[in-house]
């Protein structure tokens, strides 16, 4: 009996040492921010709370105040921080806060699996090597097949709001933005079936598996090797082959400066792997159709929830010269401030501290604790951003000059953080932002369009920032002036 007692003693002593370490953070963590309760990571999973609503419910007073706070997030205690004095300190040391990626932080996930070891996440070493790479093909696409494709985008939406004039927006848009960094970045086609089963429906599937709420919160489940997720693991490595081989195929010499090119002659001179060339394709079809994606949705969103806006954006543009229609000002004010109001990408853990280091003047941060930013929270702090929630594009300013002095220099001091700057700022920015510029002058111009008064708005519950399943009335704009 007195084995037993002891057994049970020390069985008690771990559970509870266990249960410490799962809902409170290390004792090392800095002490003078505040903690958001563990138990906040079951909202999404448990209830019908989009991000927002548990933003302003538990993050944004203690945020607003102290601008770090310790969080749960991927199985383990981590350091976010939104202030933008303290974002620009972790995005300019990029020593300090090294990028570490899903290889290192959750090598076990079904996310590593899908995005791999990549130049938007790889330390430091590796993503000098991805860079010489991929650099030009991001920063120089290909412009020309942009205008068929938003033909073809108008074309889509023409035929399917004839059904009641109501469009469910996401998947013409997807199939959209597929095409586009298909064509335009990576130099094949996207826009066709993979052995029998479209891109489409693939990344689809794919997105179904990787952004579940109880995953993206507890990746360390994937160890228990569900079948269901060693059946998505499967499909993800099927996929990754079979694009390979697609650029493998249809890579030409003449697009000497496609993404597909580049890859392919790195991967055959032996600079990188066949799994970093996989990796690197995928984070290019991924970053290149879901950012630009999310964000075409979220400016479609508020512009159909503020239809006074949207008529001002419409006669602005209609009082433009057609060469002149992407410069018009109020169109950037638009897109800007749909940005800055739902940052696509707002959460990212992914840095890692090499050594102890001081965050701002008094908040000490041990080494190897993850480090991350909040996009989201950053961009509606009230300090910096008077009226936050409310969409405002007048906020940016009347003249272009004005409006891009204003995002450069808000971009600059981290107060807009969407496309993670400094030397590691998103390479894909400026053809992201053409991309929908383009496509929101050719629906605005076509279109009259409201919201669903049958769809429930909200935006997200996990990951990803846009409208879940957002749906539209649409009415072309020829017919309301019968």
């Amino acid at each position: 009996m007195f084995a037993i007692d002891w057994l049970l003693i020390t069985l008690c002593i771990v559970a509870a040492y266990w249960l410490r370490c799962l809902v409170l953070p290390p004792s090392n963590f800095p002490r003078n921010i505040p903690t958001i309760p563990f138990y906040v990571v079951f909202i999404p999973i448990f209830t019908d709370w989009d991000q927002e609503k548990t933003f302003k419910r538990f993050f944004r007073a203690k945020l607003e105040k102290h601008g770090a706070v310790k969080v749960y997030f991927a199985s383990k205690w981590n350091v976010l921080v939104t202030r933008p004095e303290y974002v620009a300190q972790v995005l300019r040391n990029n020593e300090v806060f090294e990028k570490s990626g899903n290889s290192e932080k959750i090598p076990f996930a079904v996310t590593l699996e899908y995005l791999g070891d990549n130049i938007i996440s790889a330390g430091n070493d590796r993503w000098r090597r991805y860079r010489k790479v991929m650099t030009n093909s991001i920063l120089f696409p290909d412009h020309k097949p942009l205008a068929g494709h938003v033909q073809g985008l108008i074309l889509v939406l023409d035929t399917k709001y004839g059904v009641n004039n109501i469009v469910s927006v996401p998947d013409i848009i997807l199939r959209f933005f597929l095409a586009c960094v298909g064509d335009c970045v990576i130099g094949c086609n996207l826009d066709i079936d993979m052995n029998g089963e479209s891109v489409l429906s693939r990344v689809k599937y794919l997105k179904r598996q990787i952004f579940r709420p109880m995953f993206m919160t507890f990746p360390s489940l994937d160890k228990l090797r569900l079948p269901s997720r060693q059946r998505a693991k499967g499909a993800i490595k099927e996929f990754k082959a079979l694009l390979r081989c697609k650029i493998l195929q249809e890579r030409t010499y003449e697009n000497s400066e496609r993404l597909g090119l580049n890859l392919a002659n790195a991967y055959e001179t032996g600079d990188i792997t066949e799994k970093q060339f996989e990796d690197n394709a995928i984070i290019a079809l991924v970053a290149g159709h879901e950012n630009p994606e999310m964000l075409l949705t979220t400016v479609l969103y508020l512009l159909a929830k503020h239809p006074h806006i949207q008529l001002e954006l419409r006669t602005r543009l209609s009082e433009a010269e057609p060469h002149e229609k992407e410069d018009v000002p109020f169109l950037n004010a638009v897109i800007f401030e749909s940005l800055r109001m739902y940052p696509p990408i707002a959460q990212l853990v992914n840095r890692i501290t090499r050594q102890s280091v001081v965050l701002g003047k008094d908040i000490h941060i041990p080494k190897g604790v993850y480090v991350g930013n909040n996009s989201f929270i950053t961009q509606r702090d009230q300090g910096y951003w008077p009226n936050a929630d409310s969409f405002m594009p007048e906020r940016w300013g009347n003249t272009e000059k004005e409006i891009m002095k204003k995002y450069t220099l808000a971009k600059s001091k981290c107060e807009i953080t969407a496309f993670h700057g400094r030397n590691r700022a998103c390479l894909g920015e400026k053809f992201a932002l053409v991309e929908v510029r383009k496509a929101t002058i050719a629906i605005v111009e076509k279109f009259e369009f409201s919201l669903d008064p049958n769809w429930k708005e909200r935006i997200t519950p996990t990951g990803p920032i846009w409208p879940v399943q957002l749906s539209l009335h649409m009415t072309k704009l020829s017919e309301t002036k019968k």
